[in-house]
């Protein structure tokens, strides 16, 4: 047999193995919620200059797929409140959150994983500003963002896992606001 016949024979057997391999992970495809509680840090734009804030941040997080690769759908509310004694400025912040992107998680034991995701996040809210007691309303226009994230996955039972995870999120002056949240995943079947 001739090196060439050697190297395909070769080459299709573990093509072939691949494909087995890859079939095998997408047979174990599983639906996963998560609901999510967390903090997260943002650039909020009203009273001026922006400045960052910290607030809660609630929400679930659906995933559809194998542990090698998952569709993430994501929705958050965040809320915050900042009080100027100073200026005698309040202000109150609301965003509503979707977004879309990608998951894979890397099991290190039979118990613990790590995760990455990434993906675009569509954002909307309000802002209301309290100056000597007379409230203004500021709407802050629909933006699309990206972001990053990763985190740790830790297995209690075989359909039960809680999560814990950072996403860095890119906003529109170029910086990041970041997103701490902890969550407690349920698995559902095979579908």
């Amino acid at each position: 047999m001739t090196p060439n016949k050697q190297f395909l024979i070769l080459g299709r057997g573990l093509v072939f193995s691949f494909l087995m391999t890859l079939s095998s992970a997408w047979a174990e495809t599983k639906l996963t919620l998560e609901p999510l509680f967390g903090v997260e840090t943002r650039l909020v734009r009203y009273p001026e200059p922006s400045r960052y804030v910290t607030g809660a941040t609630y929400g679930a997080r659906l995933l559809y797929g194998t542990t090698l690769l998952s569709g993430e759908a994501e929705y958050t509310t965040t809320l915050s409140r900042s009080d100027y004694p100073g200026q005698d400025v309040k202000v109150e912040d609301r965003a509503e959150r979707a977004g879309v992107g990608l998951r894979t998680t890397f099991p290190v034991s039979s118990f613990l994983g790590a995760y990455v995701r990434a993906g675009g996040r569509a954002s909307q809210g309000e802002s209301v500003v309290t100056t000597n007691g007379v409230a203004e309303t500021k709407e802050n226009p629909l933006r699309v963002d990206p972001y990053a994230g990763a985190g740790l996955q830790l297995a209690f039972h075989q359909f039960f896992a809680l999560n814990a995870g950072v996403t860095m999120i890119r906003n529109g002056e170029g910086k990041y606001d970041s997103q701490y949240s902890l969550g407690l995943s349920g698995r559902f079947g095979n579908l």
